[in-house]
């Protein structure tokens, strides 16, 4: 397959909206296919494309379903969504809970001042580490930028999450030193409420930094092919 025919695929998909990691792998499926169709039944490049393009059309094809999100776009990319929030869903949720139940043992064995400090420095260390990631890695997270154009990632869209959370560090820090020695005790109803807010927090932190390591790595395995494929926007 020539260069300028491997365009014509690529830019194909760009009009399917797809995000560039998901076009890598649709695209590696397509020139797969073609050439496949090629060899076996001596197609020319047109008549291959089409054959692809016909059996990606149901998975690929835009529409508006009724969600919220009034954009256009196809089953493929919805499906992928989908598994890229569960996968970062599932896996923070385990590391929440068990930050949450080794707090819970801590606060019921060490003593309540103790407990506090400890509380405080595990909490402005979750706030804190995802700004300083930010700002380490601040031109990789700059990137989309660079390619307006394009989707680069659904990751893209859940990295800067963490920049509403000087509003909840706040409560946060307010909660900790105003907290009483039984602000934990699950047979009162602030109890239940503290815990079920407490656990929320650790999952909704935890979220944002596997999102952003989670994008890096993606963006990592991005660049050759966006400095080979697309110019930088001006």
């Amino acid at each position: 397959m020539t260069g300028e025919q491997k365009n014509e695929v690529r830019n194909y998909l760009l009009t399917k909206k797809l995000p560039i990691d998901l076009l890598m792998e649709v695209e590696d499926h397509f020139i797969a296919q073609i050439n496949e169709q090629q060899s076996e039944k001596n197609l020319s490049f047109d008549d291959a494309f089409n054959v692809a393009i016909i059996s990606w059309y149901d998975d690929l094809k835009l529409s508006w379903d009724g969600n919220w999100d009034l954009e256009d776009t196809s089953v493929f990319i919805k499906k992928s969504t989908r598994q890229t929030f569960f996968s970062i869903f599932k896996k923070s949720a385990m590391i929440a809970v068990t930050m949450y139940v080794a707090v819970v043992l801590f606060y019921v064995l060490i003593p309540f001042e103790v407990f506090r400090i400890s509380l405080g420095v595990l909490v402005s260390l979750m706030i804190v580490y995802p700004l300083i990631f930010f700002f380490k890695e601040k031109k990789y997270f700059d990137l989309p930028k660079k390619y307006k154009n394009i989707r680069l990632s659904a990751y893209q869209d859940m990295v800067s999450v963490f920049f509403i959370l000087p509003m909840s560090s706040v409560w946060c820090f307010r909660f900790i030193l105003e907290m009483n020695d039984n602000f934990l005790d699950p047979s009162q109803v602030n109890g239940i409420v503290v815990n079920s807010l407490l656990l929320f927090f650790f999952i909704f932190e935890v979220s944002i930094i596997v999102c952003q390591k989670k994008y890096l790595e993606t963006i990592k395995r991005l660049i050759p092919y966006l400095q080979e494929n697309f110019k930088v926007s001006s």
